[in-house]
């Protein structure tokens, strides 16, 4: 068995494992969000050879989805590190999508300074035209399902940031997203070059 096939298997487990989880803790909203964790990773691998994957960027995608269902663990509302745990789901979630693109789209380019140019700027805007689609969708679930946990939801998983006259939780938070979506995308892409430039003179 070829090694990015256990590598899958391994992702699908994990997120079986936390779908279960979630039907023992009660926190069904999860349910969801695993189980469309686990059709984008069974998408990406069905289209592993086509999207120019490799391990190294087929885990990133995982650990971007898995880490944001690991607020099941309440991590969203108690982060456990220093800072809110929000900002790392979208930091690591711009950081793999970034490679993931500019990984794809380097075959279309030549390796010249200027192509990489166009290269960096279309996988960048696209990383960040992603992470709008995806607050669109979260805004869309707060509108037909409320406040509560998960990705459809708003509220109760760290969303709220500020909560004064000046400044509004859902906006405030939007805006953290979109940030974090856009530092993760920079240092991805720069990551990325900095890999391929090392292998050259290994």
């Amino acid at each position: 068995m070829k090694k990015e096939n256990i590598i899958f298997i391994f992702f699908i487990l994990v997120f079986v494992f936390i779908i279960f989880y979630s039907i023992y803790s009660k926190i069904f909203e999860y349910i969801l969000d695993s189980s469309v964790s686990m059709f984008l990773i069974t998408i990406l691998f069905i289209l592993y050879r086509k999207l120019d994957l490799n391990k190294v960027i087929f885990s990133l995608i995982f650990l971007a989805l898995f880490f944001h269902d690991l607020g099941i663990f309440g991590f969203y509302n108690n982060s456990p590190f220093t800072f809110q745990y929000d900002h790392l789901t979208h930091f690591v979630g711009g950081f793999s999508i970034s490679v993931l693109l500019v990984n794809y789209l380097k075959k279309y380019f030549s390796n010249k300074k200027i192509n990489n140019i166009f290269l960096i700027i279309i996988a960048f805007l696209a990383t960040l035209g992603i992470g709008s689609i995806i607050e669109i969708i979260e805004y869309a679930g707060y509108l037909v399902f409320g406040e509560g946990q998960g990705f459809l939801y708003f509220g109760g998983t760290g969303d709220i940031v500020f909560n004064s006259d000046k400044f509004t939780g859902a906006w405030i938070n939007s805006s953290l997203d979109m940030i974090f979506n856009l530092i993760g995308s920079i240092l991805g892409i720069i990551i990325y070059f900095i890999v391929k430039k090392l292998k050259q003179f290994l």
